[in-house]
C-alpha cells in the first residue's frame, strides 16, 4: 500500500499497575490506519483491544500507563502531547463511539446538551448555531424528531437512539479518525446492521478512517478492509481481510475461524479453542498462545515468537504457522 497512513501505532505497550502486580495490558501493539478505510481489531475480551482504543486517546484510568512506544498523527507522537494539545485533537481529530452508550452519556444532561457542548469546544461555534447542528446531526444519523430528541435524556431514548446519539456526538467535528469499540454488543441483529450501514454512509461522507474493534467475525467480514488479531496484549496476525478469512495463518485466528457455524458442512458439535485468555498477570513464557494450541512445539513454551511477514502484506506471529497450512489441505481433502 503506497499510501501514507494517518494514523501509526509503533510498539505500543500500556501496563496497569495493581495491587497484585503489573497487568501488560498492550504489550508492543503494531498497525496502521488509512484515510478512508476500516481497520478491524479482533479477540477475545481481555485481548487489549479496548485498552489500545484508549491509550490512542489516552483516556486511560489512574492505575494504566502507556510505559512504550508510539502513537504518530499527522506528524505528531500522541504519547508525548502534553494535555492541554491532546484535548485538542480529542473529539475532533480523533472521536471515539464506547461500547455501552448508557456508560458513556451523562444521565443528568439532556442528548443535545453533551453534543452542543463538543460543538462549542471544538468549533467555537454559538450556542444557537451548536444547537441547530446537534440537531442537524441527530437526523443525519436517522434519529426522528430530532427537534423533540434533542431535549431529552438518554434514558429516555432507546438502545440504538442512543447508539446513534453517540455517532452524531463523535461525528460533531467530522473526525479523521473513528474509533468504534464494540459499537453494536448491546443492539438486537436488525439494529446492529442498520448502525453499521450508517457508519459506512458517513465514512463515505466524510472520507474518516474508522477503527472498528469488536469480537464479531461477522462484523469484520462486512465491514473491514484489513484486520488485526489480538491475543494477550499482542498483535498475532494482521493482514487484509480476504487474505485473513481465506488463509487464516496463525493458529488462534484458524481456530477463531473454525469456531463459526458453517451451512455447507454437517457438524456433529462447534469446534472451540480449549482453555481461555490467560491471567495478564501471569501469562506463560514463550508464545502466549501455546498452552491452547493443538500445532505447539517444545520451542513455543520457552520463545517467544516476532511478528513476520509470511505473505505481501500478511504478518503472523508463529514458529510453525506452516503447520495450519497443513492442516487446511488435510482439511480440504476431507471435505471433498
Amino acid at each position: 500500500m503506497n499510501k501514507k497512513p494517518i494514523l501509526t501505532v509503533r510498539e505500543l505497550k500500556t501496563y496497569f499497575q495493581t495491587e497484585d502486580g503489573v497487568v501488560k495490558a498492550v504489550d508492543g501493539v503494531d498497525f496502521d490506519v488509512y484515510e478512508g478505510e476500516t481497520l478491524g481489531i479482533v479477540g477475545e475480551s481481555g485481548c487489549g483491544k479496548s485498552v489500545t482504543a484508549l491509550s490512542i486517546l489516552r483516556i486511560l484510568d489512574e492505575r494504566g500507563k502507556i510505559v512504550g512506544g508510539q502513537v504518530l498523527f499527522d506528524g505528531a507522537d500522541l504519547t508525548k502531547m502534553d494535555e492541554q494539545d491532546m484535548r485538542k485533537i480529542r473529539g475532533k481529530d480523533i472521536a471515539m463511539i464506547f461500547q455501552e452508550p448508557m456508560v458513556a452519556l451523562n444521565p443528568v444532561f439532556t442528548i443535545g446538551e453533551q453534543i452542543v457542548e463538543a460543538i462549542m469546544l471544538h468549533q467555537k461555534l454559538d450556542e444557537k448555531t451548536a444547537r441547530s447542528l446537534a440537531i442537524d446531526l441527530l437526523r443525519k444519523v436517522g434519529i426522528p424528531e430530532p427537534e423533540k430528541r434533542v431535549d431529552q435524556y438518554p434514558h429516555e431514548l432507546s438502545g440504538g437512539m442512543r447508539q446513534r446519539a453517540m455517532i452524531a456526538m463523535a461525528l460533531s467535528c467530522k473526525p479523521k479518525v473513528l474509533i468504534a469499540d464494540e459499537p453494536t454488543t448491546a443492539l438486537d441483529v436488525t439494529i446492529q446492521a442498520q448502525i453499521m450501514e450508517l457508519m459506512k454512509q458517513l465514512q463515505r461522507e466524510y472520507g474518516m478512517a474508522i477503527i472498528l474493534i469488536t469480537h464479531d467475525l461477522g462484523l469484520i467480514a462486512e465491514n473491514a478492509d484489513r484486520v488485526v488479531v489480538m491475543y494477550a496484549g499482542k498483535v498475532v496476525e494482521y493482514s487484509h481481510v480476504k487474505s485473513l478469512f481465506n488463509d487464516p495463518k496463525h493458529p488462534y485466528t484458524w481456530g477463531l475461524l473454525h469456531a463459526i457455524p458453517r451451512l455447507d458442512i454437517e457438524q456433529s458439535r462447534l469446534y472451540n479453542i480449549p482453555g481461555v485468555v490467560p491471567d495478564p498477570l501471569h501469562f506463560p513464557n514463550g508464545c502466549k498462545f501455546h498452552p491452547r494450541c493443538e500445532f505447539k512445539e517444545n520451542r513455543c513454551t520457552v520463545e517467544e515468537p516476532r511478528l513476520i511477514e509470511v505473505d505481501e502484506n500478511h504478518l503472523v506471529r508463529c514458529f510453525f504457522w506452516q503447520k495450519v497450512e497443513q492442516a487446511k489441505i488435510r482439511e480440504a481433502g476431507e471435505l471433498v
